[in-house]
């Protein structure tokens, strides 16, 4: 057996779902095929992943085609720079690998061409490829049939401009200093000369994969290829209520729409891998029918087991979680009002009730206070009569709540240390669901239980402009509903009872 690799042209993005098929086709004879292919500017959406939730739409609708790939894993931005790697392998050769192992061995594989190069390295779990922690590329999988397709984004260069405007949450990270530049979490692998080290690297990684799997390698041409558009994905479910929940793996999102007390249709999507191409389908038709109180059952029978960074009890929590919007949502008489109020529990063994009955804090960001006022960059206020948030701080006074405004990112560490210090266990917070998925580890560390109220408007996600923001520096204004907020904190004034009560 032969792994048969080949370079192909510049590919029409539209070509790209042709170009999976060719490759598979390739590989049914027994070989490995493996492809290198760079395509023109364009979103690549992972299988499972929602394109209005993974993508800013406003500037990708007219300006970039949005092509969806067979592999699970989140959105990307690709253009020349990047190099998608495509190979198929007959499931015999990995017959034992589960996905995670199979993608951690593809990802050494590439790393360790990489190194043999002169460019350093390293896969780094569940499925990047990184230099000192900033990424040169990613690698995704799945079963296709009697084949495993694999595909990894390399990065020979990035441009970071088209990157920000494309993905909604590009992966920069903070760190003690602040945010660091989002061009300083990659490493484009082609440094100065980004062709010139493709054409090196190419044989190289083929190389490393026939070594690994004790194959011979041969040169192939390409197959050709035409523009045909992927079978749509499951859309035209507008849901009743939704939940979100972000695990190692990405985040899952799940759908519900109710006809009363059961659930008339459902949708699990995200920036996630499973081995199973139609898993998820699987598990949404699982839970289609079934009653709200039986819906984490469900979901905990019928997960699939083979995935990358999340398991069952992941999806049986988030069914849990979509059952306790529901409920909330019912208790505070606001229609849509659920959806716009997260919990967050450390140890994911408390409810709305749970949380809701523990508050002992009222947390509330700097972009919602109003541009001309003097308190906007500093804690406190007034409570002049002029805006939401003094509204709040009257909200949160009433109930002898300490509230707190965060005017930076390094204020939220030392506000959260403070409450945990002083033996809070539980605070209300109010932010744009953006910052809880990005900083969620600002929480976890505290270890505080949460709930979260979504604020709308200008935020700093919304006008990218998230750097400023975390110096404190943002000058457009967010939007926070206080009659919300006074409906969520009414609510905690009469500990309604939990979900396990019902």
């Amino acid at each position: 057996m032969t792994v048969r690799w080949h370079e192909t042209p510049l590919l029409d993005p539209g070509m790209f779902y042709d170009y999976e098929r060719a490759i598979l086709a390739q590989a049914s004879t027994g070989d490995v095929a493996l492809g290198f292919a760079r395509l023109g500017p364009c979103a690549l959406v992972g299988a499972f992943d929602d394109p209005d939730r993974s993508l800013r739409r406003s500037f990708v609708d007219g300006h970039l085609p949005i092509v969806r790939r067979r592999t699970g894993g989140g959105s990307l931005y690709v253009d020349q720079g990047t190099t998608l790697m495509v190979a198929a392998i007959p499931q015999a050769l990995v017959a034992q690998h589960t996905l995670t192992a199979i993608i951690a061995l593809v990802g050494e594989v590439i790393a360790e061409a990489l190194r043999s190069q002169g460019i350093p390295a390293t896969f780094t779990a569940p499925n990047d490829i990184t230099d000192d922690g900033r990424k040169r590329g990613s690698v995704f999988a799945v079963r296709c049939g009697e084949e495993i397709l694999i595909e990894a984004a390399l990065l020979f260069a990035v441009d970071i401009d088209s990157l920000m405007k494309t993905i909604k949450l590009p992966l920069e990270k903070l760190s003690a200093a602040g945010l660091l530049a989002a061009a300083q979490r990659f490493a484009p692998i082609g440094g100065r000369e980004p062709s010139a080290v493709a054409a090196r690297t190419y044989p190289a990684i083929a190389a490393a994969v026939a070594t690994r799997l004790t194959m011979g390698v041969a040169v192939q041409t390409p197959p050709a290829v035409r523009i045909e558009p992927p079978p749509p994905g499951r859309t035209g479910l507008i849901p009743d209520v939704s939940a979100f929940l972000k695990t190692q793996g990405g985040v899952l999102y799940l759908d519900l729409q109710l006809d009363g007390e059961n659930v008339r249709a459902a949708r699990i999507i995200g920036g996630v891998q499973c081995a199973g191409a139609t898993d998820l389908e699987r598990l949404a038709d699982a839970m289609t029918g079934v009653r709200l109180d039986d819906l984490e059952a469900a979901a905990l029978a019928a997960a699939p087991r083979d995935t990358l960074g999340f398991d069952h009890r992941d999806l049986g929590y988030l069914a849990r979680l979509c059952v306790e919007r529901q409920l909330l949502g019912e208790r505070l008489g606001i229609p849509g009002g659920a959806e716009r109020v997260t919990l967050y529990s450390p140890r994911r063994d408390q409810g709305f009730a749970d949380l809701l009955a523990d508050v002992g804090a009222l947390l509330l960001p700097y972009c919602a206070k109003p541009a001309w006022c003097k308190w906007r960059h500093r804690d406190g206020c007034p409570e002049c009569g002029q805006c939401a948030v003094g509204e709040a701080y009257r909200l949160g006074r009433e109930r002898d709540l300490p509230v707190t405004t965060i005017t930076r990112y390094e204020h939220l560490h030392m506000a959260l240390a403070q409450l945990r210090a002083t033996g809070i266990r539980t605070f209300l917070g109010v932010c744009c669901t953006e910052f809880f998925l990005k900083r969620d580890y600002a929480f976890i560390e505290a270890g505080l239980g949460a709930i979260f109220i979504d604020i709308g408007g200008d935020t700093c996600y919304a006008l990218r402009a998230e750097e400023s923001a975390y110096r404190g520096e943002f000058t457009a204004e967010a939007t926070l509903d206080s009659q919300l907020l006074d409906q969520v904190l009414r609510l905690s004034d009469t500990h309604y009872p939990s979900i396990q009560n019902e």
